[in-house]
């Protein structure tokens, strides 16, 4: 009898490392040298619009993404647009965008980008950009390790973006929270920001 819990406790726990899967890639960029730590598949928000040139609704990828040069880390939320159609409807969000408005434990957060290149810190290949539909471009904004972990205790159910002095509120479709909570429980306790090198 002891020999049957025994073979169905290893039983239990070979199942559950079956269906374990790490949720992270992580990469050197071969053209920066920089080591590249991502989710592998981001949360997807929607918005309904009243185009008629698109199909209604406008996308907006978001992921978190680590990069790392030499030993010095750097957190940042890249938020991709893009839609369904190869034309990019009038009032598209992302691009011009100039806050992003999420709650993150429980308290709302404002982020402001710092840039819409992924090249100028450090990534030639963007993880997020949709595979199929339109890219419509990318904002990338520096959040805190403290932020990314209350990102991922409780996931938002819509985020806002701001441009122009207008909201639009975009809320979720695909949620990509085991990806989320995989990149962030390799922080170290006391991850912070640290500055990258000048």
């Amino acid at each position: 009898m002891r020999a049957l819990g025994t073979l169905l406790l290893a039983a239990i726990l070979c199942a559950g490392c079956a269906t374990d899967d790490y949720q992270v890639n992580e990469f050197l960029d071969p053209q920066t040298g920089v080591t590249i730590r991502a989710m592998a598949s981001p949360f997807v928000y929607v918005r309904d619009v009243n185009e008629p040139a698109d199909d209604g609704r406008e996308y907006v990828s978001v992921g978190a993404v680590e990069v790392n040069t030499m030993g010095a880390r750097k957190h940042y939320l890249a938020v991709v647009s893009w839609n369904r159609i190869d034309q990019k409807p009038a009032g598209a969000a992302v691009i011009g965008a100039e806050k992003i408005t999420l709650v993150l434990g429980g308290k709302p957060r404002e982020l402001t980008p710092v840039t819409q290149e992924p090249s100028s810190v450090g990534i030639r290949e963007p993880p997020f950009r949709p595979e199929w539909g339109n890219f419509m471009g990318e904002n990338w904004y520096v959040i805190t390790p403290e932020d990314l972990r209350a990102f991922a205790a409780a996931t938002p159910d819509s985020i806002g973006l701001i441009e122009n002095g207008r909201a639009r509120k975009y809320v979720a479709m695909d949620r990509a929270d085991a990806s989320l909570r995989d990149f962030v429980r390799d922080f170290p306790a006391t991850a912070t920001n640290e500055p990258l090198p000048r």
